[in-house]
């Protein structure tokens, strides 16, 4: 098994958070640059969350997207059960991109994806609640960091980077 040290995560803070989907499928983009080349949808699959800081509530996530650069993990988004994976791909999707929705965008490029579905029973953390989810995201791109601590969800000139 190879080891991956470094990746952008997208955290969904809350069920159907299409802010997060519509960044994770456009960052990147801008400059004729391609991201990645692929994707793979991982559907009823558990993510255990952990965290050494009990200020920062985040709940396990029961979907995935991974996308690859080269056959490369180089970004992953994790949702909630109840998040409707293919709705809000779609949505994403619809996204317009130059003169084109990002769809044709993607099919232009010839950026594939595949659909996995675990069937794994959910592992659900007991926690409160009444208290709202942490938002967070990750990243190994500094442009990218600088962006997100400005609040923005890309380093894209897009209405989800550089609100």
């Amino acid at each position: 098994m190879k080891i991956i040290k470094t990746i952008d995560l997208w955290t969904e803070q809350h069920d159907n958070h299409y802010e997060c989907f519509n960044g994770a499928f456009i960052d990147g983009f801008e400059n004729t640059k391609i991201p990645f080349d692929s994707y793979k949808i991982i559907k009823n699959c558990n993510c255990e969350i952990t965290v050494d800081n009990k200020e920062i509530r985040i709940n396990n996530k029961h979907n995935a997207i991974v996308f690859y650069k080269d056959s490369i993990p180089v970004r992953l988004m994790v949702m909630n059960k109840n998040t409707d994976v293919d709705k809000y791909i779609n949505v994403s999707l619809s996204q317009h991109f130059n003169d084109y929705t990002l769809n044709d965008y993607y099919d232009k490029n010839n950026i594939k994806f595949k659909m996995i579905d675990m069937n794994e029973a959910p592992i659900f953390k007991d926690t409160d609640n009444t208290k709202s989810e942490t938002d967070v995201g990750s990243c190994d791109r500094w442009n990218l960091l600088y962006c997100m601590l400005k609040g923005s969800y890309t380093e894209s000139d897009t209405s989800y980077g550089n609100f």
